[in-house]
């Protein structure tokens, strides 16, 4: 029998729609559109990886997750790991032909801070001493932003925290041409290795290499990304030579799997999981929150419904970010769920609610789940509703169960601890979770430099949440994708914004 998207193929096949490669463009899909082109507003993944294209900044990640120079070819950090010196290239040019400056690096700083722009991620930058007096109108401008000479930035924090240098790579922190600030809702004004050329607005974006880039510039002449909303789109168009590369949806990997294609697999630097309120009954007792894991079978889940693509969780940092790897805390264990609910005093009578957002993609998964808990006596009903309420009702802590995602903005294990589990950080740490030991090591893991008893204690953390269980761990996911065989020199990244398309080649087969 004929899957529908083997059947789409055929139709697009048979009515001739099999394209002639062109070997100057690389062509991929985006399955929605971008926000626009200013980094102040880029908080969704999608903008974040166009930021990248077409914007630089003073350091960036490699594909390996590394920091590389990129604005800045060096930099050092004081021994008091708060005064961070910048030595600035002086051959890079905006697109417009311009030089930047380091008065365009403080520029663009100072907007991002400065309370008229509104944007959503001045915690990159609040840090920098004298930020929070500027940003409550109290200063003119950031004391801790000093421009040495022509080719020094020096960078004052109010305190040591590791994790800056690595702020400093994401998309928000792109460095602009102050010229074109008007226009960024629909034109960058950035030096990055690629140029805008047209943006159909929910049709496709169409970009040239930067021949004049102060790096290597990519290698193929066009970058097309298309907006393409439906799966079976994507992959018929991949089939059809239209798009050179494609991210497999979920459930086509195994059909995928048959084809000679080249396939990439990347453990991602995410995790998926169900929050528990922590904050009141019945998830405030430890006993039931550790049979909420026992209960659940994850291999099977993950064998099953999700193809393979995901890896088992032991925590919430993901194992790529760990310097151990340790024994395996929640196996499915039926019979261990069963004990600790009849110590907990609930017995088999268990009845709670967990909210989803409508378009998470998962509700087949959670169907798995909710049998499972059933089979310990845990019944639990789940809610619907589109993300807005969704967000809005974990926020004000309404559920006792909710089920979300976290992705990483930058690669370090402290990303995935003090903004999910610090007990005062009353934005993401949704489920009411509050520890002073796990609290203290945190604050430690922020100000030491990366060396290994920062590692250790990244690990300390994540065994202790895990032992807490604050959350149901499920695993983290991992991305399939295929390239034609033309395509070479793909390398994708789980950092998101480390994409960038530079070392591509399309080559005619022999």
């Amino acid at each position: 029998m004929f899957r529908p998207i083997q059947l789409f193929i055929l139709l697009l096949l048979f009515l001739g729609c099999a394209r002639e490669v062109d070997y100057k463009t690389l062509t991929i899909a985006y399955s929605a559109d971008i926000r626009g082109f200013d980094p102040a507003f880029a908080t969704d993944l999608r903008t974040g990886k166009i930021i990248s294209l077409v914007y630089d900044n003073l350091v960036r990640f490699d594909a390996d997750m590394n920091l590389a120079p990129a604005i800045a070819h060096n930099w050092s950090v004081n021994n008091t790991g708060r005064i961070y010196t910048f030595n600035i290239r002086n051959n890079v040019r905006f697109h417009d032909g311009t030089s930047l400056t380091i008065n365009d690096i403080t520029k663009s700083f100072h907007r991002i801070l400065d309370p008229q722009t509104s944007s959503p991620q001045t915690w990159l930058l609040e840090r920098i001493t004298g930020a929070k007096d500027f940003m409550t109108g109290k200063a003119d401008h950031v004391r801790g932003l000093q421009i040495a000479n022509d080719s020094s930035l020096v960078v004052e924090l109010d305190e040591a925290f590791a994790p800056f240098i690595q702020y400093l790579a994401m998309p928000a922190a792109a460095i602009i041409n102050s010229n074109g600030i008007e226009s960024l809702s629909t034109v960058p004004a950035g030096s990055g290795p690629w140029r805008l050329e047209t943006w159909a607005r929910d049709g496709e974006l169409l970009f040239s290499r930067n021949k004049d880039y102060w790096d290597t510039p990519p290698i193929t002449d066009n970058l097309r990304i298309r907006i393409l909303s439906e799966v079976m789109t994507q992959s018929a168009e991949f089939e059809t030579g239209s798009l050179d590369i494609l991210e497999v949806p979920q459930g086509e990997i195994e059909y995928w799997r048959q084809y000679n294609y080249n396939q990439l697999e990347v453990e991602e630097l995410n995790i998926w999981y169900i929050g528990m309120n922590c904050s009141r009954p019945p998830f405030d007792d430890l006993r039931l929150r550790q049979a909420m894991n026992y209960s659940i079978d994850r291999e099977k889940i993950i064998h099953i419904l999700l193809n393979g693509s995901a890896a088992l969780a032991n925590g919430p940092v993901p194992p790529q970010l760990l310097s151990e790897v340790t024994e395996l805390r929640y196996e499915y264990n039926p019979s261990r769920a069963i004990q600790l609910l009849k110590e907990a005093g609930f017995g088999n009578s268990l009845q709670t609610e967990i909210y989803v957002a409508g378009g998470s993609g998962m509700f087949h998964v959670l169907e798995a789940l909710q049998s499972d808990w059933a089979a310990v006596g845990i019944t639990v009903e789940i809610k619907r509703s589109d993300w807005n309420v969704f967000k809005t009702a974990v926020r004000e802590g309404k559920p006792d169960l909710y089920y979300l995602d976290w992705f990483a903005d930058y690669p370090d294990g402290e990303n995935f601890l003090y903004p999910l589990f610090y007990s005062t950080e009353s934005m993401k740490n949704r489920n009411r979770f509050s520890d002073p030991d796990i609290d203290a090591i945190i604050i430690k893991i922020q100000r030491l430099p990366n060396n290994a008893e920062r590692q250790r204690l990244i690990a300390d953390a994540n065994k202790l949440i895990v032992d807490a269980a604050p959350w149901v761990f499920l695993w983290h996911s991992k991305t399939i994708y295929l390239t034609q065989q033309w395509i070479k020199g793909f390398q994708p990244s789980p950092i998101f914004n480390a994409n960038r398309y530079m070392n591509i080649s399309k080559m005619a087969q022999e």
